[in-house]
């Protein structure tokens, strides 16, 4: 059976008639079995594997208390704030109610450029004109954005994670209101 829909279908029929289902049915992995979940190895479960590393970023509190602040400081602009981690991972997006929820992407392709270039996106643009590497890298990753609003979260001098901003016209306003939920957070980020 080709059509993966259908057999998932068709699987699910003999499994609530406790039958098994009928060899080659094209689910991935019947094997002529009856579908009631994947078998278990014998013996012992192997280990888990190690768990990777945490990468720095502000607390959620932390990060939720900066786009509110943000929020609050681009009234008049339906925003989204998007908030990572310094692996560039999603820490918190932040879409309040009546916004566009495309605002939280953009936010995060911001904030994962600030992060990409050490810099804010408002720096990474012009660099674009002058500098063919970063013109090209910005060319290869659909994830990277140039226009304002990525900012960097830095404890010290360290980085713990990046903001994006997206949603006001123009873009500068976008980094304006940003930097006062950056303000708000800066002196508690670890």
């Amino acid at each position: 059976m080709k059509n993966p829909v259908a057999a998932f279908a068709m699987m699910a029929a003999c499994a609530s008639a406790g039958a098994a289902p009928p060899a080659g049915s094209g689910f991935p992995g019947d094997m002529g079995r009856p579908f009631d979940g994947l078998p278990l190895p014998p013996g012992p479960l192997p280990p888990r594997p190690p768990q990777r590393p945490i990468p720095r970023a502000p607390s959620l509190d932390l990060a939720v208390e900066a786009a509110k602040a943000t929020v609050a400081a681009c009234k008049g602009y339906q925003i989204s704030v998007s908030v990572i981690d310094s692996a560039g991972t999603p820490k918190l997006y932040y879409v309040p109610d009546g916004t566009d929820g495309s605002h939280a992407y953009t936010g995060f392709r911001k904030a994962y450029t600030a992060l990409a270039f050490k810099l804010p996106t408002s720096q990474v643009g012009p660099l674009t004109k002058t500098d063919p590497g970063v013109a090209a890298k910005i060319k290869a990753d659909t994830n990277l954005l140039t226009f304002a609003g990525g900012m960097l979260l830095m404890a010290g001098d360290e980085i713990v994670g990046a903001i994006g901003v997206s949603g006001a016209e123009p873009s500068a306003k976008d980094e304006e209101c940003g930097l006062v939920g950056i303000n708000k957070i800066k002196d508690r980020l670890k």
